[in-house]
């Protein structure tokens, strides 16, 4: 009887409780974000506190990397997905991130010319290759997966964060900021796939500039 008394005393006390808000550390699934990363969304976005994600927009890490190894498996190259969306919480902030992975097929890579500044960007030394601007950064890795093409197969992954209405300047802290904050996905998503030394992606982001933009 009392088994019975205890079982009936739930009640909505006993859900879960749903965050109203989030901090720049929890806005993204599966951790992803490393300190530097988390000050680079704050920097980036302009916000310290965000609106928890909307069914969907924040796969996450994991659910990605499924999508991107059932996508190179069938097409060889696949558009992966969201990994996260960070929207800031105040209404007037409208610089909301978010950060995705794809695969593309060879091609779409003829000639490496989708991974080329092609002048619009600047070129960092990391991992193959890595773009950035003040609202937006691509970091291009190879990955040499038994979940992809095997260990001596290495498979071209890029992953992306993008700024919407985002500063369109020229500003070296924005551009590092997005660096930290692809830099610290791609490392997530290296290791998710099981990527060959982590996909040459260095644990500790160090800035090394390679070509300037010149336009």
């Amino acid at each position: 009887m009392s088994a019975v008394l205890l079982a009936g005393c739930g009640g909505d006390g006993d859900k879960p409780r749903v965050p109203t808000e989030l901090s720049a550390a929890e806005v993204c699934p599966e951790g992803i974000l490393a300190p530097d990363a988390v000050r680079g969304l704050e920097k980036v976005s302009g916000a310290t506190v965000f609106a928890p994600p909307k069914s969907g927009e924040s796969a996450g890490i994991a659910w990605v990397a499924d999508v991107l190894a059932q996508g190179y498996a069938k097409a060889g190259g696949s558009l992966g997905g969201q990994a996260c969306k960070a929207t800031p919480l105040d209404d007037q902030n409208r610089r909301r991130v978010s950060v995705g992975f794809e695969i593309q097929s060879d091609l779409e890579r003829t000639g490496e010319n989708s991974e080329s500044g092609k002048g619009h960007y600047w070129e960092y030394d990391l991992g193959r290759n890595a773009l950035a601007i003040s609202n937006q950064a691509k970091l291009f890795f190879d990955c040499a997966s038994t979940r992809l093409a095997g260990l001596d197969k290495p498979v071209p992954v890029a992953g992306s964060v993008t700024v919407s209405d985002g500063s369109k300047g020229d500003e070296p802290e924005l551009r590092e900021a997005n660096l930290a904050i692809v830099h610290s996905a791609s490392l997530a998503m290296a290791k998710e796939l099981g990527c060959k030394d982590n996909g040459g992606l260095p644990d500790k982001l160090v800035v090394k500039q390679k070509a300037a933009r010149t336009v």
